[in-house]
């Protein structure tokens, strides 16, 4: 009977960039899909709008559609990278 080869060990450091890079890459992909779904509806039924709804300047579809998920994605991003990604030691290769 044949061996099957060993998978070789990814290291630590590989696994925690990658477990960060999931939550990373979900909340961005959340705060896209609310871009998409919200705008989606909430830009057409403001074309229709009489006087036109603002909120700081804006219409307030783009600031709770675009502004709002943005500025949220982007807070989190910063909290995240101070409060959970960590440094991993490196691990020391085996000479040759």
């Amino acid at each position: 009977m044949s061996q099957l080869p060993q998978k070789p060990d990814t290291g630590a450091s590989y696994r925690q960039s990658k477990r960060e890079m999931y939550v990373m890459v979900g909340v961005w992909l959340v705060a896209g899909l609310w871009v998409l779904g919200y705008n989606s509806q909430a830009a057409y039924a403001a074309e229709n709008e009489v006087p036109l709804r603002t909120l700081m300047g804006m219409p307030r579809w783009v600031v709770f559609g675009w502004l709002v998920p943005l500025c949220a994605a982007n807070i989190f991003t910063f909290w995240f990278c101070l409060r959970f990604m960590r440094d991993e030691p490196m691990e020391e290769l085996p000479e040759e």
